[in-house]
């Protein structure tokens, strides 16, 4: 165990603008040079245990990112939601702990170096909410793992099967806090995710969180209990399929 690092602005700043000069770091060399010698080693009040990202696996399959999340979700439970918006924690990760996933992830060295470049942008730096949430190699584990936990404490992996079965899936639960914020629904999503496999097929998913959004306005779902939440669910599922798909 050992405290939870982060960077200075200054470095994150040069880092951010220099990454064509950093290319070959980001492609095959590392920054541990760097990071002996500049602001890198800023600690957080608490410990974590980073040795497990290690076990971190970079094949994008969705196995791999459920895994994933909850090894991120477990080496920082201490992380707080506001916490998690420091970009600086997820620079100092995804240049030093987790160079190799990050890279073996989300970098491409066929790609020629414009397009490199924009995808270091991406997936190594998080400025935004939208893409500390979405995009950064370790942010957006930590928020998959956070958005499960929130919907199944008991359970977070079982949702996060779900949750990250399919993109429109993820975009649907992860990038809408307002669902991950009301377990009950967020739970009945999960539930029949779990027992109607014609959800993930095409653009059904997107059609059916529609509907649920426009139904549930109002209703709290808190309330309900589960069978309740079930039919409602299947009632925004029959919407959904008996709406026209052109």
């Amino acid at each position: 165990m050992s405290r939870l690092l982060y960077v200075g602005q200054q470095v994150a700043d040069e880092l951010r603008n220099n990454i064509f000069e950093n290319i070959s770091r980001y492609k095959e060399e590392d920054f541990l040079d760097l990071e002996a010698e500049g602001d890198w080693r800023i600690p957080l009040s608490f410990d974590v245990d980073l040795d497990v990202l290690q076990a971190l696996i970079a094949d994008g399959k969705p196995e791999s990112e459920v895994g994933n999340s909850m090894i991120v979700g477990r080496a920082l439970q201490k992380m707080t939601p506001t916490l998690a918006r420091e970009n600086r924690i997820w620079i100092r990760l995804s240049h030093i702990e987790c160079l190799k996933y990050s890279r073996d992830r989300w970098l491409h060295t066929e790609k020629d170096d414009e397009e490199f470049v924009k995808d270091v942008s991406t997936h190594f730096f998080a400025p935004t909410l939208t893409g500390c949430r979405d995009d950064h190699a370790i942010s957006r584990l930590w928020w998959n793992h956070q958005i499960a936990k929130q919907i199944m404490p008991e359970a977070p992996e079982r949702a996060l099967k779900k949750i990250l079965a399919l993109a429109d899936i993820r975009q649907g639960l992860v990038e809408r806090p307002g669902i991950g914020a009301r377990p009950a629904l967020g739970r009945g999503i999960i539930r029949i995710l779990e027992s109607t496999e014609r959800l993930v097929e095409g653009k059904l998913f997107g059609r059916f969180i529609k509907k649920v959004n426009l139904n549930g306005a109002g209703i709290a779902f808190e309330v309900w209990n589960e069978s309740r939440i079930d039919q409602f669910m299947a009632d925004c599922l029959e919407q959904a399929e008996s709406e026209p798909k052109g």
